[in-house]
């Protein structure tokens, strides 16, 4: 009598029991492993999404980040719209996983110290951090959420609080404020710094905002100084503060939150008269005029942000393939990157 074993296939809180006759060839264990979805259409499509999430992954890890993209990339992150556009995964395990992975990856890589130039870091939709030997910089880093559901853990992203020296919030949207995340600054006593409408009776927040540009030095801890000039944007009427960091690298980032406003670009064209060359400039890839806006900060390299939103709707979910769209009709270089990617800037 043929010994019999037993394969156990458990997903999304379901299991699956299969009696597999042990000395079949793989053909046949395939054959029975193949009906056993038959029926069970959630069971095959949660299986389907984390290897889909694992191949995007691993595409990601093994071809990082550089101006452009090749065709690698591209199908990577245009799979991963995909997958974040079916919202049968919005709240699953396949999902979690993939966002755990991404920023376990980031943990990991901010204990490297960086030796030169600036390094920068998509943490979650326009949560960025920039790093360079002397001070690393964090602007809008929430936790992320989606159907109620953090998506990244508190555990996770206090690991990513400790590796930073200050947070700057562009504007009063929940996708690019955690009040939770603020609190790990605040207590650790490192400097958050944002519009006077965010978190207002809030204790120890630095509250910035003027009709002109404030040009102001920062000192933090263990000797450390940035020099920052923030301007008075708007996302339609709503208060958005556009950050120029400096280091005492003499290395430059600029995140312009949800920048959207067509009076704005009035000075916006202009803005690099008043400010450093940015090596950096973070954009979310849905602002008003993009060409203008990058050549009105003539950057060294743009850097996009705001893309798959989670907690918003599927039409606004912003697509990789609409960002490389538009980002190919700039003149300057530019870098499109998933959660949990980085690039280093000489």
């Amino acid at each position: 009598m043929k010994k019999i074993f037993c394969t156990l296939l458990c997903m999304g809180g379901f299991c699956a029991s299969l009696l597999i006759p042990e000395g079949l060839n793989a053909q046949e264990k395939n054959a029975i492993e193949k009906s056993a979805f038959w029926g069970n259409s959630e069971v095959y499509l949660n299986k389907q999404a984390f290897r889909m999430f694992g191949l995007i992954d691993q595409a990601l890890t093994e071809n990082p980040p550089v101006p452009g993209a090749p065709m690698i990339r591209k199908l990577a992150l245009y799979n991963l719209d995909a997958m974040l556009h079916e919202t049968r995964y919005d709240d699953s395990e396949p999902l979690y996983g993939f966002i755990d992975s991404r920023i376990n990856k980031v943990i990991a890589d901010l204990s490297n110290p960086v030796k030169q130039g600036m390094k920068v870091y998509k943490i979650y939709n326009d949560g960025f951090v920039a790093r360079t030997g002397s001070v690393t910089l964090a602007f809008d880093v929430v936790r992320g959420a989606c159907k109620g559901k953090n998506l990244i853990s508190d555990a996770l992203i206090q690991q990513i609080v400790d590796h930073c020296d200050v947070l700057f919030l562009t504007h009063n949207h929940g996708d690019h404020v955690d009040p939770v995340v603020v609190e790990m600054f605040l207590k650790a006593g490192k400097p958050v710094v944002a519009p006077t409408n965010i978190l207002p009776d809030k204790k120890g927040i630095q509250h910035e905002r003027s009709d002109k540009m404030i040009d102001k030095k920062m000192k933090l801890d263990k000797n450390k100084n940035i020099r920052v000039k923030i301007f008075p944007g708007y996302q339609d009427k709503l208060m958005n503060n556009i950050y120029v960091v400096t280091t005492d690298e003499k290395k430059t980032v600029a995140h312009i939150g949800d920048q959207y406003n067509k009076e704005d670009m009035e000075w916006i064209v202009n803005i690099k008269k008043d400010i450093p060359q940015p090596d950096i400039l973070i954009v979310n890839c849905w602002t008003h005029r993009m060409s203008d806006l990058v050549d009105g900060f003539n950057p060294r390299l743009v850097v996009t942000g705001h893309e798959n939103e989670m907690g918003h709707t599927i039409d606004h979910r912003e697509a990789f393939w609409l960002t490389f769209q538009k980002m190919e009709q700039i003149s300057k270089d530019y870098l499109v990157m998933g959660w949990g990617e980085w690039f280093q800037c000489h």
